[in-house]
């Protein structure tokens, strides 16, 4: 597609109105140049840096969306130039909430589940907030991307239509949204709000074969998990739309909401805060309002200077059509939509926040940073971060329960996974069964007794097998399995493969004990298959990769911790910090870096964080985090049948066996002296997932999703 190069003036004024994804002849941000690819929000990190520092050159050779399918123009063009559609590496500083990076939500995806339930629930807030879910007649929603990709494998539409019906991650019953799914199915009805306070729902028909619309091979520009929401009134006109985007983690970019003139309230009591919008300066143009760095559903209630832009977009600022819209939706439009965005109650409480932002104490942007302000500081990583969390408006009390609330969480992920009953098959068609509980009830050590055990099977567990020598943790008392002596079930001889008159001689059958390494395996693979049940997990930093963290941290305080009120808080702010320089540097989304974007990074924040635990100096923390994301350079995310499950479960085992290893190999050598940083390696996962065709980015069109021949029905038909 060409388009008419446009003055940085032009590029500054369109940045302030709504922009219509289809029909606009000029970039969605008015990038100079003879070519740039159509965009909605903002433009590439690298783009902005160079119209900042070359306002007077005449033309970009070209602007490359990071992970979409857009033609290359020359080769010759730099990284910079082709950076990515999305992307927070010129934000001032990477630091975001520890409790935004780790949250608790329900499975089976943070991108794919957790994502669309917190946008369903904006979304109707921004109507409520706009006067207009009374007027409500019907509701359309459209999945792009990867969403409409993974089909319900991800239990997309069961999220997106409870987050409508204002349904909080964080504590919804996870038993009660299949439910209520069915339920919206069956009766064809949805009650948009039901959860809101004050009785401010209104039920709508909703015919999910008809509303729910899959837009398979379409990608909204900005990024792979795209939502177009849109709402009508009684004479099928449109009231409002917005196109929303779940970024990885559970985080929401949630563009202006763009309602009909006709049906907009009157805003001229917010004309300062419609003023205050001036030119582009470096940041997120001031009508894309986004949650994209705290997960509250009201933007009012985001502290710090995190939350941009004004809380209110004029009515009177957009001339640009819709007509995109209307073709996609199939309804009419009034002409021209308006942007408002969310927040419009407290205006004093919003203008204040946007003209003071709250800056942490301890600001930085990449590892370099990090460790020079741990060193001119004298604070560890998790102090560091601690002490940020202050500017949230956190005390320290706060802070240490919202920590151990994570914890204890996550421990509980652990605990339902292996106490699930035996031989029992995950929710979706692979039928995949449950291992956790088998896998758990053959270690030596239970640290959770099953529900599911007969006594005589536990004894069997406490005593000493001949492939070990540790001390049991499970004692039973022998005279409650006296009478049961005789009925321990023994293992059956295992029949030799191959020939003993060979000169080879076979193998006897055998295991090799590895007590950390059977216990990282049972607790990562418990928490996987507590999330691909839908259950509630934390995650850290997705939930395709919610296991690796909760299984190093639980065998940190089972097997290493002195004081584990001291590890649990080290742990999680030092993985937390790490996080923060992928989610700013790189990607924490598969859709945008497959899954060296969350088993890659979860690994690499798991390895930091043990070695933060065994004492390490931040030069050692950064190598153990380098050491593992540098592994898991390009690991593809196929997951077979759209489901969380293979090969996610048992990669995040690997994971975790993978963290202590990277972070042992650091501890073992001298600091400083390795030849790729931490922040080379994050340029390179970038580099990486640019690089990397879209089938591989959580799609579900190649690789294993592919290549394993169960004929599992996927949502795309003829791949």
């Amino acid at each position: 597609m060409i388009h008419s190069p446009l003055t940085l003036a032009g590029r500054n004024a369109i940045g302030r109105r709504f922009i219509s994804l289809r029909t606009l002849s000029t970039s969605a941000l008015g990038v100079p140049g003879a070519w740039s690819e159509t965009r909605y929000g903002r433009i590439s990190t690298a783009g902005d840096r160079f119209l900042r520092q070359h306002a007077k050159t005449p033309a970009l050779s070209n602007s490359r969306g990071f992970g979409c399918s857009v033609p290359r123009m020359q080769d010759q063009v730099s990284d910079r130039d082709s950076a990515g559609t999305y992307s927070e590496a010129d934000h001032e500083h990477a630091v975001i909430s520890t409790f935004d990076l780790f949250s608790i939500g329900i499975g089976p995806s943070s991108s794919h589940t957790v994502g669309p339930m917190r946008a369903g629930a904006i979304f109707v807030d921004d109507l409520v907030e706009a006067g207009l879910l009374h007027k409500v007649y019907r509701i359309r929603v459209s999945l792009y991307g990867s969403l409409a990709l993974t089909g319900e494998g991800h239990m997309t539409p069961s999220a997106l239509l409870l987050g409508l019906e204002s349904a909080d991650v964080e504590t919804v019953d996870t038993s009660y949204v299949p439910k209520r799914f069915e339920e919206i199915k069956s009766s064809k009805k949805l009650f948009l709000g039901h959860g809101l306070p004050g009785n401010k729902g209104k039920e709508v028909p909703f015919d999910y074969e008809r509303d729910f619309v899959w837009k398979w091979g379409q990608k909204l520009p900005l990024h792979s998990n795209g939502m177009r929401l849109t709402v009508y009134d009684t004479e099928g006109d449109i009231l409002a739309t917005n196109d929303m985007f779940s970024v990885g983690g559970g985080f929401v970019v949630n563009g202006a909401l763009s309602i009909s003139p006709a049906s907009s309230p009157d805003t001229n009591h917010h004309s300062e805060l419609a003023l205050a919008e001036t030119g582009d300066s470096g940041h997120h143009p001031a009508d894309f309002a986004e949650n994209i760095y705290y997960k509250e559903t009201h933007r009012a209630n985001a502290a710090g200077d995190r939350r941009t832009g004004p809380g209110l977009k004029s009515l009177n600022t957009t001339t640009e059509q819709t007509d995109s819209l209307v073709e996609d939706t199939g309804g009419s439009s009034s002409g021209t939509m308006s942007p408002v965005v969310s927040g419009m109650a407290d205006t004093n409480v919003i203008s204040d926040r946007v003209t003071k932002p709250h800056q942490p104490p301890y600001p930085f942007s990449d590892a370099a940073s990090l460790l020079y302000l741990c060193h001119k500081h004298q604070l560890t990583i998790a102090q560091l971060v601690f002490e940020n969390e202050k500017s949230f408006g956190y005390s320290d009390d706060d802070v240490y329960q919202k920590l151990f609330r994570l914890w204890h969480v996550m421990d509980k992920s652990i605990l339902e996974g292996v106490q699930a009953p035996r031989d029992s098959t995950l929710p979706g068609s692979l039928k995949l069964h449950r291992r956790a509980p088998a896998l758990y009830s053959r270690l030596t050590r239970g640290l959770y007794p099953s529900k599911q055990d007969k006594v005589d099977d536990l004894k069997s567990l406490a005593q000493p097998s001949s492939e070990t020598s540790e001390t049991p943790l499970v004692s039973i008392p022998d005279k409650a399995i006296t009478q049961e002596q005789g009925s321990f079930r023994r293992r059956q001889p295992q029949t030799v493969h191959g020939s003993f008159d060979h000169p080879v001689a076979p193998s006897p059958s055998r295991r090799t004990t590895l007590a950390a390494m059977d216990y990282l395996t049972v607790y990562a693979i418990a928490v996987n298959e507590t999330n691909a049940a839908g259950g509630r997990i934390v995650t850290a930093p997705t939930n395709g990769a919610a296991g690796i963290i909760p299984a190093v941290l639980k065998y940190v305080i089972e097997f290493v911790s002195d004081d584990p009120e001291r590890d649990v808080a080290t742990f999680l702010l030092t993985a937390a910090a790490i996080g923060m320089l992928y989610k700013r540097g790189a990607t924490i989304s598969a859709a945008e870096g497959g899954c060296m974007a969350e088993v890659g990074v979860a690994c690499s924040m798991a390895a930091g964080a043990f070695a933060a635990c065994m004492g390490a100096r931040p030069e050692t923390i950064e190598q153990a985090a380098e050491i593992g994301i540098e592994h898991n350079l390009g690991l593809t995310c196929d997951p077979i049948g759209g489901l969380v499950q293979a090969p996610c479960i048992e990669r995040n085992a690997l994971g975790a066996i993978k963290a202590i290893s990277s972070a042992n190999l650091a501890l073992s050598g001298d600091s400083g002296t390795q030849k790729v940083r931490l922040d080379d390696a994050i340029r390179a996962m970038r580099l990486t997932a640019k690089g990397m065709r879209d089938e591989f980015k959580e799609t579900s069109l190649s690789g294993l999703a592919t290549s394993v021949p169960l004929k599992i029905p996927v949502s795309v038909p003829e791949c």
